[in-house]
């Protein structure tokens, strides 16, 4: 009997006590609660300093906050990083990063973000479209990124007569598929019927439905839903690339109170070195490059002069933040693109998350390569791959029968069949992964092909076996071609390189490739499915319509490819806090070098002195000195104007180069022995550095 208690009481003491105090997942904020933040923050913490830029349309405050610790230089004349958010009403992720990174920031060592708040300052303006992101919390959730602004979409005088309508009452708005033949133009895919498709006739396919958004035909039009609420995209509403008549690109550039409010703000702040905007374009995790001009002679993305810059930070973003392979969007009359092309700084946009990879089964044995003699070589993983390291010497050895350095015809095509063979191209059996991946050892590719027969490559509509043949003729001219070369490659790279090598272009016609809505939708419905539980789609279900008759309804959960995860907001902000850390340190740092002074004879003294840029990015962009949009440095002796004999008084420089870049001046000046001299650099944006010297003779400092 003792020992069955005693059994019992260990049995007990074991066991597993509920979880009664678990955390609640945590909760998007209303902007009522995000503003309570701010205040608390402003109210709590001396470093941080809350401002109103400006009032939504509805009247609710635009806060900007402040963030800076006293340092060397007064605050009131360092320059300053803007991050913006919340222009998108319906990225709500941008706010919630935005807000945090305040506390996250203030919550590091001092000396880890000495770099950003006490060299220089930080601005953020977390909600910019606060009447937007309001809508997220109604009790019917319905998308809607702009602002609420009334307009008469379709032109009949009246605003905003006929919006949504949550028929089902499962309290999302989301689309109806409609039997109407006459008017029909998709058909559900046959390979996944939750979605849907162009009909190929070809194939005996004919159109089902057409699709509207859920409700009624308010106005008795005949459409469905064709002027709902609102209104203006804040991100079409800025100078550059602006689309006149565009659809939501508003009456005119910055007519709506918000976007009005941040473009003065930023005019009002010439110390701002350095934009990042967390919304819907994404600039960071694949580099911009130069792509021509508009109609109206306005630049389309870079200038030449800036691509390599944008591409270096582009690579710091990624590797801080692991973000890649966003969907991509214009930037015509965006934020972004107003403030890189007019208001001459270099600004970025991220839109924080997109959808995760679907995970790679990966094989955990560690693969080796065995010696003949039965020993252990070297880990075959860790071998450079030959397109990463290409030996041009190795290649001629090979296949450099006559011995003349080059190949011929019948060399090349012999190096070009072993090529193909080894890296799986079409001769060969293609191995080769989406965007020319490296090639998976062990087996035939798992891409599926088109009923031609041609394997898509994930680059548009080119086949893999066109890339094969591509990267064959590359090698063989001895120009390796690195996985790298291979995640930054466009279908307009290929078609150049094609045209070049005198290779033909073989397309891959199928409905499945991964770069067509449908395949990108394939891939939204696999992440719904597999990591969010299955709560990103709504099936279809057959609704009674008032008007239409029999419809179905269903699709995309209002929200769900824009907002991630809450649990995802402090990796993100912590990852966004270690990027804008490294902007500030590598943000243009100017000075005047100590002079080299001369005497050339009595009361003649030569001066000759260097203004260093000692930070990583230039004073002004190549965007902005060609716009004239730069704000120079000026170099300005302080001194009578006929003391000043050879030299100018007066030097602007435009754009000085980072990385210890040095222009030199040299005067001949007028002067008594020991006669103090004030040579001044100012720039707006980098504040005011004077030197103060003697006429006497010394060697000066390069540094």
């Amino acid at each position: 009997m003792f020992t069955i208690c005693l059994l019992a009481s260990t049995m007990f003491a074991f066991q597993v006590e509920p979880e009664i105090n678990s955390a609640p997942e945590r909760e998007w904020r209303t902007p009522a609660e995000i503003e309570a933040q701010l205040l608390q923050l402003g109210s709590n913490e001396s470093a941080v300093e809350i401002s109103t830029i400006g009032y939504s349309n509805s009247g609710l405050p635009i806060r900007c906050i402040q963030v800076a610790r006293e340092g060397n230089t007064p605050i009131d004349t360092r320059s300053a990083l803007l991050v913006v958010a919340g222009i998108d009403g319906d990225l709500l992720l941008g706010t919630e990063v935005a807000t945090d990174l305040v506390s996250t920031l203030l919550e590091m060592e001092p000396d880890a973000t000495a770099s950003l708040l006490q060299a220089h300052k930080l601005f953020i303006i977390p909600q910019v479209n606060p009447d937007v992101a309001n809508f997220y919390f109604q009790p019917i959730q319905n998308e809607q990124r702009r602002t609420l602004t009334p307009t008469d979409d379709d032109h009949d005088g009246i605003h905003d007569e006929d919006g949504t309508e949550d028929l089902n009452g499962d309290g999302y708005i989301t689309m109806m598929r409609v039997p109407d033949l006459e008017k029909a133009i998709y058909v559900a895919d046959p390979d996944e019927p939750r979605l849907h498709v162009s009909p190929e006739p070809l194939d005996g396919q004919s159109a089902d439905f057409v699709l509207y958004s859920e409700g009624i035909d308010n106005d008795g039009d005949g459409k469905f839903n064709e002027d709902g609420i609102g209104g203006v995209d804040l991100n079409k509403n800025f100078m550059h690339g602006y689309k006149y008549h565009g659809d939501g690109a508003g009456v005119w550039q910055l007519c709506e109170n918000e976007s009005k409010a941040l473009a003065d703000f930023v005019l009002q702040h010439q110390e701002i070195a350095f934009i990042l905007v967390y919304g819907q374009h994404d600039t960071l995790s694949k580099p911009f490059s130069k792509n021509g001009n508009d109609l109206a002679g306005a630049p389309k993305k870079l200038a030449d002069g800036d691509v390599d810059l944008y591409k270096r930070i582009s690579e710091k973003f990624v590797e801080i933040t692991e973000l890649t392979k966003v969907e991509p969007s214009s930037w015509d009359g965006s934020f972004v693109a107003w403030a890189y092309a007019q208001y001459g700084v270099p600004a970025f946009s991220t839109p924080l998350w997109t959808r995760p990879e679907q995970e790679k089964i990966e094989n955990a044995a560690e693969i080796t390569e065995v010696k003949q003699d039965g020993e252990q070589g070297e880990d075959s993983s860790r071998r450079p791959s030959m397109r990463g390291e290409f030996d041009r010497q190795a290649m001629l050895d090979e296949y450099d029968t006559d011995g003349d350095g080059e190949l011929d015809d019948s060399e090349r095509e012999k190096f070009r069949d072993a090529m193909q063979a080894q890296h799986g191209g079409r001769r060969g059996g293609g191995q080769r992964g989406a965007r020319g991946g490296p090639p998976q050892s062990g087996g035939p590719s798992n891409t599926p092909s088109d009923d031609s027969g041609l394997t898509p490559s994930g680059i548009g509509d080119i086949s893999q076996e066109t890339i094969d043949d591509l990267m064959a003729a590359a090698e063989t001219a001895g120009y390796p071609v690195t996985d790298e070369m291979m995640e930054e490659i466009t279908p307009e790279d290929i078609e150049q390189f094609a045209k070049m090598s005198g290779v033909e272009i073989r397309r891959v016609k199928s409905k499945q490739d991964s770069t067509s809505p449908s395949g990108v939708e394939e891939k939204w419905l696999a992440y719904s499915d597999t990591q969010r539980n299955g709560e990103g789609f709504i099936e279809w279900t057959t609704f009674e319509h008032p008007q239409l008759g029999a419809v179905e309804i269903g699709g995309w959960v209002p929200y769900f490819k824009s907002l991630p995860p809450t649990d995802t907001i402090p990796s993100i902000t912590e990852n966004q806090a270690k990027f804008v850390i490294e902007m500030a340190s590598n943000l243009p740092n100017v000075r005047l070098t100590a002079p080299s002074i001369k005497k050339l004879s009595n009361g003649l003294w030569e001066v000759t002195v260097a203004v260093i840029n000692d930070g990583w990015l230039p004073t002004g962009t190549a965007m902005a000195n060609k716009n004239k949009r730069a704000r120079p440095l000026v170099v300005r002796l302080d001194v009578p104007n006929e003391t000043v004999l050879s030299g100018r008084k007066v030097n602007l420089i435009w754009s000085l180069d980072g990385e210890g870049t040095r222009k030199w001046y040299k005067w001949i000046l007028q002067g008594n022995s020991n006669e103090k001299i004030n040579l001044i650099l100012f720039n707006e944006k980098y504040g005011s550095n004077t030197i103060t010297f003697p006429l006497k003779e010394t060697e000066g400092s390069d540094t």
